[in-house]
């Protein structure tokens, strides 16, 4: 029995849907189950499982067909599929049906919030085995699913120190200015992770602002700068326009925000500060209230917040988050008896 892990986004690759593929394989393969990764791009490590590559190109439009040519030839009756993203599962929901095999699609954000580019949605919904990262994805959802816990382990504690710390994609989405503004009001120093687009004018916002920030461009996620951080932001901002509705959700006890493309699904970011002792600042937009510290209404005029310590915030993730954790949801799933996970 195989556990057929597909993704576009798969080291090297770094961060996001790349970092989260990563963790499940690994985990899957320490709790002793056989996985079988199917990504876009050949990693340039040897993980202790093997990854095959997908070959295609066009991946928006074309990719529920790569996924099924490289998935298909490979499965066997009684494998699981673990789809990174809903659209992957398209061609494979048959023959997955014919051969008893259960899919699973673990839902980050934007393949919910932004429009489809492929047919095939309200089939996945039907068939699929929901596993969103946050309980904001799965109100969007509207059909009944199980948040996934994420695959982050706690660490050893990094030094904590007075600077504020950004790792984003610097985009006019994921509110890096308000990240500056709440830097000056604080009168902290801030260092910013990332590339993008708006880098120019996030660096002259800086100035003006008399900030002192650090732009380091995007770095390998073994090289962020955690040491020395009081608190990770993450400031995010949808776009006005929202997708799509969303129904009062009954675990949440209230309606999310409808979908936009701003809206992070969880923030894997801020679960990966909490592993190492450091609080997040997070504002109320998507999943982030979900994985943060601290919620800010409004991030410009909010009172100054008051963080956690280490220990609650290492204590939050591990009530939550976890390899184990995510295994044992996907075996409970699966109807496997989840016993052998720690």
């Amino acid at each position: 029995m195989t556990w057929h892990l597909v993704t576009t986004d798969f080291p090297p690759r770094d961060g996001g849907v790349a970092t989260w593929a990563l963790g499940a394989a690994a985990a899957l393969h320490a709790a002793g189950e056989t996985v079988l990764v199917h990504a876009r791009d050949a990693p340039d490590a040897s993980p202790p499982f093997p990854v095959v590559r997908m070959w295609g190109r066009s991946w928006a439009r074309w990719g529920p067909w790569w996924a099924a040519a490289s998935v298909l030839p490979r499965l066997a009756p009684g494998d699981r599929i673990l789809a990174a993203s809903w659209p992957l599962a398209v061609r494979l929901l048959g023959a997955a049906r014919r051969r008893d095999v259960p899919v699973f699609v673990a839902w980050h954000g934007s393949d919910l919030t932004r429009p489809p580019l492929v047919p095939g949605l309200d089939a996945v919904r039907r068939a699929a085995i929901h596993v969103p990262v946050s309980d904001y994805l799965g109100g969007l959802l509207g059909v009944p699913y199980t948040v996934l816990p994420a695959p982050v382990d706690l660490m050893t504690p990094v030094p904590r120190g007075d600077r504020l710390l950004v790792v984003a994609r610097l985009g006019p989405l994921k509110g890096v200015d308000r990240a500056l503004r709440l830097a000056r009001r604080l009168g902290r120093p801030v260092t910013v992770v990332g590339e993008g687009p708006a880098r120019e004018g996030l660096e002259a916002l800086a100035a003006d602002l008399g900030v002192d920030a650090t732009f380091t461009g995007a770095l390998p996620r073994d090289r962020v700068p955690w040491a020395g951080t009081w608190a990770l932001a993450l400031l995010s901002r949808p776009e006005a326009a929202p997708l799509r509705p969303a129904p009062v959700n009954p675990r949440l006890g209230w309606a999310p925000p409808p979908g936009g493309a701003g809206q992070e699904g969880l923030g894997l970011v801020l679960l990966e500060a909490a592993a190492r002792g450091i609080p997040s600042i997070g504002a109320r937009t998507g999943g982030i209230p979900e994985a943060a510290s601290v919620v800010l209404d409004d991030p410009d005029h909010d009172p100054e917040p008051t963080l956690p310590d280490t220990d609650a915030v290492r204590a939050a993730l591990a009530r939550r988050h976890g390899s184990a954790r995510l295994v044992e949801v996907l075996l409970e799933l699966a109807g496997a008896r989840p016993d052998r996970v720690s």
